[in-house]
């Protein structure tokens, strides 16, 4: 079979996995999640399209996420019934997902020029059960993984074919759309730019840099435009940095016990207080919060995303209490048979197996740092930003977009892996 009709047979295969499952789900549930995010993305993004509810339950002037979900949630809502909108998001979702599946088998073909990297990548992303899960959720994360791997496809393309303006703009472009998806994103196109320069020099790399820092920048201060037309609100992408830094310094239990350790007296200057009591948590004992972070952030980083959606005991407390107290095979046994365990397991292997491939990956493409390097760089982004913010499995789930392309290059053949290492003896920068 031809490498074009296994990856048809991906894509097939990823959206029917994801249609599956996103209509399997009740498209009410949402809706009766009003305390949930579910809830609020869907109450906020009708408010934001058509305006504030006149029983006071939105406030869009004062919204802490970017746009660009919400404005999706809103107009689906505004053109069908309350649960048809639900079922058109989730099979928008299902597209988006499986748009991933060629992006990140492109990226792991850009890295390894392996094809049999790219299928691997591409079958990981296809059979992903945090991604199928994801799918069909109401929540940011699919779109914005769908942007941001978009984005970065084009980036490395760039990289590629040497002078193409036109394709880093539109990296830009993308980028800023995932960034008003999810803010997190904000600071890593300017690890791009420096990337930029170290492939290409001072002169060239700084010329690149700003073509694709100024499409980004155009894109992402749209919403800045919006809020200080509209509202006299300065904010660039999210306001959420603020109240996480607080957050990740002095814990999480729930939005009423946070304001009340908070003390929140002006509501306008909310995001000085978290700043302020930010720093007095972080000064009163420096020690402990390092401990709280790293702790926090490991974590997050060993947990598998959407384990807790499969409902039941957590498998991980099964096991460790199986092995301190037990370790009986009737213990295992009934493991075994807890609530979704073989979900559960799968995503734990999925989890932990890309972590270790994509570490070989990393290792096996040393030579091709210039393709690698940016996905590397994601996760590392990630992972620092979150060791001074909160840290939550999903705050870490969109690293898969660097691990499943990274996890197929620990299968690229050897002969393919020290292409460029040759042809650099023979081509300038400027071509790669």
């Amino acid at each position: 079979m031809t490498t074009r009709r296994v990856l048809i047979a991906l894509l097939i295969i990823g959206l029917a996995l994801r249609l599956l499952y996103g209509l399997s789900l009740d498209p009410s549930a949402p809706y009766a999640d009003a305390g949930g995010d579910s809830g609020w993305y869907l109450l906020n993004g009708y408010a934001l399209v058509y305006g504030d509810l006149p029983d006071g339950s939105t406030d869009v002037s004062r919204l802490a996420p970017p746009p660009v979900y919400l404005v999706i949630l809103g107009v689906a809502q505004g053109l069908f019934a309350p649960e048809t909108a639900v079922i058109v998001v989730r099979g928008l979702q299902a597209l988006l997902s499986t748009a991933l599946i060629y992006f990140l088998y492109r990226l792991a073909r850009l890295i390894s020029r392996s094809q049999r990297a790219a299928l691997i990548a591409g079958a990981i992303t296809a059979l992903s059960p945090a991604l199928i899960i994801e799918s069909g959720g109401i929540f940011s994360e699919t779109v914005y993984l769908c942007f941001t791997a978009a984005g970065l496809w084009l980036y490395g393309e760039t990289l590629r074919v040497g002078n193409q303006r036109a394709w880093l703009i539109g990296a830009g472009v993308l980028l800023g759309l995932a960034t008003l998806t999810r803010a997190p994103l904000l600071l890593f196109p300017v690890g791009l730019a420096i990337h930029l320069v170290l492939v290409y020099g001072w002169r060239d790399g700084l010329r690149r840099s700003v073509l694709l820092l100024a499409s980004y920048a155009l894109i992402v201060s749209t919403w800045t435009v919006y809020n200080l037309e509209r509202w006299d609100r300065f904010v660039i992408a999210g306001e959420g940095f603020a109240a996480f830094l607080f957050i990740g310094a002095d814990g999480w239990d729930s939005p009423e016990a946070v304001d009340e350790r908070l003390g929140v007296v002006d509501d306008a200057d909310r995001q000085t207080q978290f700043l302020d009591a930010a720093a007095t948590s972080i000064t009163a004992d420096p020690f402990a919060y390092a401990r709280r972070r790293l702790s926090e952030l490991g974590e997050s980083v060993l947990q598998p995303h959407n384990t807790v959606v499969l409902g039941g005991a957590s498998l991980r407390t099964l096991i460790v209490e199986w092995i301190s107290a037990d370790r009986s095979l009737t213990g295992l046994i009934s493991i075994a048979q807890s609530d979704a365990f073989a979900p559960k397991l799968a995503l734990y292997v999925v989890h932990f197996a890309t972590i270790i491939l994509g570490v070989i990956g990393m290792v096996r493409m040393r030579s091709r740092w210039r393709f690698s390097l940016p996905l590397i760089g994601l996760i590392a982004y990630v992972l620092l930003l979150h060791l001074l913010l909160l840290a939550l499995p999903r705050y870490i789930f969109p690293t898969v977009i660097a691990w499943y392309p990274l996890a197929g290059c620990a299968f690229a053949k050897v002969n393919s892996i020290h292409v460029e290492a040759s042809e650099g003896k023979r081509r300038s920068l400027s071509s790669v």
